[in-house]
């Protein structure tokens, strides 16, 4: 049995793929990892650049063709062939750091822990940082029970930190959707209920490129993918609702899902440049949100969501930064209503 099995969604791209198997296939570690390539449906030399690692390291790497069904897709057939004790997602214009990805399976080796949590670096395309993503308020190097966690919308398991072991996601039943962006949200959220222990980690093990064009976070392709989120923050709601779960596990999956809900509102109600739509997807949503009070509640203690709603979502501010929302919508309730504070 291998240690751990990466799998790398890849479509159509050849540009990037190899850097990322580079960063894989580490001569010290290699024969501890199981490295998964699923070409989902690649309509460049993608396969053929992942057939040349394989061929390279036959006892490591693996090709798996399929159609193209989305990431969702990919990652789903990377947990259902995978053979490592753990299991960990590494999207083919991503790399790993060498120094920290030694380190993760030098902790991975030592610990039975259900999720191995790490940080992880921020890269521009020209591999300059842009800045680190780190886990605060815990120890690190310390297994803790998933009830000693602190859930307060800081600690937040995503794709990039996370490594999962590989029985947990299987007994989880995790199964992301098909031919939809952002489903990484689901990845974050679906296996929590069968995590029991997590070990944080220090070291910076995953570059996520950023800034690139065409990515999904692009805020004109995220406004134009608004029903992929959409369906992704329904199905994570609906979760959250019926898991077979402990308290601290639905508190930890409700939070998740108020920061998917709070995007949903951003994107309707702040990046939209079509105002006519982003009101009728705002209210819409609002609407939608009033079914599950818990979340709709959880949203009322942003000030910018209790103006919106409070003015019918009328009131979508453009031309300022997201950071100087809230004091734009501040001082435009004042000029509207001539109170001083947002209150129901």
């Amino acid at each position: 049995m291998k240690l751990l099995t990466i799998t790398v969604p890849s479509y159509n791209v050849e540009k990037t793929l190899a850097a990322t198997l580079d960063s894989l296939c580490v001569e010290e570690i290699l024969p501890k990892l199981d490295i998964i390539v699923v070409d989902d449906g690649s309509s460049d030399s993608t396969p053929e650049i992942a057939q040349k690692y394989a061929k390279a390291y036959p006892e490591s790497v693996r090709v798996i063709s399929q159609p193209n069904g989305g990431h969702g897709s990919a990652v789903n057939t990377g947990i259902k062939n995978a053979q490592g004790k753990y299991f960990k997602v590494v999207d083919g214009d991503d790399r790993l750091d060498k120094d920290g990805f030694i380190a993760l399976v030098n902790g991975l080796e030592k610990t039975d822990a259900d999720l191995v949590a790490s940080n992880y670096k921020k890269v521009l395309p020209d591999g300059s940082d842009a800045g680190t993503m780190e886990f605060t308020g815990v120890e690190y190097n310390k297994i803790y029970s998933f009830d000693e966690i602190p859930v307060d919308g800081t600690i937040y398991f995503g794709i990039h930190s996370s490594t999962f072991k590989t029985e947990v996601l299987k007994a989880s039943g995790i199964e992301l959707q098909h031919h939809t962006f952002y489903v990484d949200a689901e990845y974050a959220v679906l296996p929590i209920p069968a995590v029991k222990t997590v070990l944080f980690l220090k070291d910076c093990v995953y570059l996520y490129t950023v800034g690139a064009a065409g990515q999904s976070i692009d805020m004109a392709n995220f406004v134009s993918r608004y029903d992929d989120h959409l369906r992704v923050v329904k199905r994570v709601a609906s979760f959250a609702n019926e898991c077979d779960c402990s308290d601290k596990h639905r508190e930890y999956i409700y939070s998740a899902a108020a920061k998917l809900c709070f995007t949903q509102y951003m994107l309707a109600a702040f990046y939209d440049e079509n105002l006519e739509r982003g009101q009728v997807r705002a209210r819409s949503f609002d609407t939608w949100l009033k079914g599950d009070p818990k979340l709709y509640n959880a949203l009322a203690k942003s000030l910018y969501i209790r103006f919106l709603r409070a003015t019918d979502f009328r009131f979508l501010p453009r031309s300022v930064k997201l950071k100087s929302a809230v004091r734009a919508v501040s001082r435009a309730f004042k000029r509207l209503t001539g109170r001083k504070k947002l209150t129901y």
